[in-house]
């Protein structure tokens, strides 16, 4: 009896673990991530779960340190103060690979997850807009040969204007999805 309720327990296991049944596991290196981002030219539309606009808010890379995850790159904004135009932003960040490992070298075979921060900033005369982003991405699987992949996380914003003084927005939600 004890022996079928562990095959039950195994089977239960494996179903509930088989790839495919919800995201599929990763194990990307930042070589590989550089690879995606860099000369595929993959970037993610920001359109904060379908609510806003992707065509006018995205996150591309430039370059992907492979040693340290530091990257470059540059955001489309949307309307960046005070001249309410459309413009590409320099971005800093890094991005960091957590391992499904644990300390005793078992995978708990989630997939590695990976966090990324970055932030810019925007300055003219007695004008300054910034923001910085922290969050993770996570990648869904291939479907018609494209990768699909969501990223999400808080960001905190703040402009300061020489007349009226400053204004701080966050933490506020943002998410995007992966575009080839």
């Amino acid at each position: 009896m004890l022996k079928r309720c562990w095959l039950a327990l195994l089977l239960l296991l494996a179903v509930l673990t088989a790839p495919g049944r919800a995201e599929a596991q990763y194990y990307f290196t930042l070589s590989d991530l550089d690879t995606l981002f860099v000369k595929n030219h993959l970037y993610f539309a920001l359109d904060n779960e379908g609510l806003g606009n992707p065509s006018a808010n995205h996150l591309h890379f430039v370059r992907i340190d492979t040693t340290t995850g530091n990257f470059t790159g540059y955001i489309v904004m949307p309307q960046v103060l005070p001249s309410f135009q459309s413009m590409n932003v320099p971005v800093t960040g890094t991005i960091t690979i957590n391992s499904d490992v644990g300390d005793h070298g078992y995978s708990f075979g989630t997939g590695n997850n990976y966090g990324i921060t970055f932030s810019w900033t925007y300055t003219t005369d007695c004008f300054e807009q910034g923001a910085s982003y922290t969050g993770a991405i996570t990648f869904v699987g291939y479907r018609d040969g494209k990768m699909l992949a969501n990223i999400a996380g808080t960001f905190n914003s703040d402009w300061v204007q020489c007349v009226s003084g400053g204004v701080n927005l966050g933490p506020e939600p943002f998410s995007g999805v992966l575009v080839q």
